[in-house]
């Protein structure tokens, strides 16, 4: 990774050049390098990124900034950079966070500041110089942070257009995301984090996107530790959540075969207006809406081999045609959902999980009143 202090000044480079660079880099690993480097995947390899993005349109945020440089502990190498500013005068705006491998953490501040922590970490595992290594694949994982004001909004772009490996070992770098906004506003989202749990809280989404694959993997473990979580969010536009369809020609959709490993999806949310609510993935997925009496909600679930469960106040049930791709399938509706004024329809599929989805009162709701 770059050694810039600061961070918010990183400029795209030329992709043709980034191409170079990294083409360059291989081709000395694979002279210089021992004979088995040869045989090592291509994707595990020091390499250009899955993450393909452009710095956001507006005026850049004066920003503190904190740089902890590289530090090692046993095999681990680490460096996180932070960056501080003051957003008053700006309501909700659009945020954009890739990481190939690492965790996304997006919450809110109390402070009227946004708040930006990457933590990049390294690995030596299996390499003959551990710590050498570990510091060396930080180098190589190039990061790109944009903190700007547009037209009143508040626009965050964060991603690596490298990925550092190390060799031997092949142990990717790790960057991690750690964002805190202030709570005004609708925020348009857009995620894209495929080895590492995915997290929004206390937030309100207008037309988010979020794009995944698996948890964190630890030997010994079996399968992946980690989800995708929409936590006690308010939706005011179309929320699209999938871990098995990739990103179209940049990363191939997960194989059948893998699906079965894909991040569990967990969403607690309310409807702020009327919207769209969709999850795909391999492992189980549990929604629960807020009810509200001028709230209805709509609710497809989806199964290939788990079990639905469909729990609507007073729900009706709808006919379904016959799918052979999805053999457990259910349709709920709430009473009179098309007179409600807010109307949120909700699409969960699994391939391999269960698909649970509720929206059902702890006490009886008094009718004209909202929370």
């Amino acid at each position: 990774m770059n050694l810039e202090p600061n961070i918010s000044e990183w400029t795209t480079p030329a992709p043709a050049l980034v191409r170079v660079l990294v083409a360059a880099a291989l081709s000395f690993l694979s002279i210089h390098g021992p004979a088995y480097a040869q045989r090592v995947d291509p994707r595990y390899q020091t390499r250009v990124s899955d993450c393909r993005h452009e710095p956001p349109a507006g005026r850049a945020l004066l920003t503190r900034k904190a740089d902890s440089g590289i530090s090692t502990h046993g095999y681990v190498a680490e460096r996180v950079l932070t960056q501080t500013a003051d957003t008053r005068g700006l309501t909700g705006g659009e945020v954009v966070i890739c990481t190939e491998y690492g965790r996304v953490e997006i919450f809110d501040s109390d402070d009227n500041q946004v708040h930006l922590q990457i933590r990049v970490e390294g690995f030596g595992e299996g390499s003959d110089d551990p710590v050498a290594a570990a510091k060396q694949v930080i180098a190589e994982t190039r990061l790109y942070t944009f903190l700007t004001a547009y037209r009143g909004r508040l626009m965050i772009r964060v991603w690596h257009s490298t990925l550092g490996f190390t060799a031997p070992g092949s142990q990717p770098a790790f960057v991690s995301v750690r964002l805190q906004l202030p709570p005004r506003g609708a925020y348009n989202v857009k995620t894209e984090a495929f080895h590492g749990p995915v997290a929004i809280r206390r937030l309100t989404l207008a037309q988010s996107t979020l794009r995944g694959n698996v948890g964190d993997k630890f030997k010994g473990i079996p399968g992946f530790i980690g989800l995708t979580e929409l936590d006690n969010v308010e939706l005011t536009g179309d929320v699209d959540i999938d871990n098995l369809v990739g990103i179209p020609g940049i990363r191939a959709p997960v194989p059948a075969n893998m699906t079965n490993l894909a991040a569990p999806i967990l969403v607690k949310a309310r409807a702020g207006s009327s919207c769209q609510l969709k999850a795909v993935t391999g492992g189980s997925i549990n929604i629960v809406i807020q009810p509200a009496p001028d709230a209805g909600v709509k609710a497809l679930g989806e199964a290939k081999t788990g079990q639905v469960s469909i729990g609507i106040e007073g729900g009706v049930a709808e006919d379904l045609a016959e799918d052979t791709t999805f053999p457990v399938r259910g349709l709920i509706s709430s009473p009179d959902f098309e007179t409600k004024r807010v109307k949120i329809e909700v699409h969960a599929a699994s391939t391999n999980g269960s698909v649970n989805i509720a929206s059902l009162p702890a006490a009886p709701l008094v009718p004209g009143r909202t929370p």
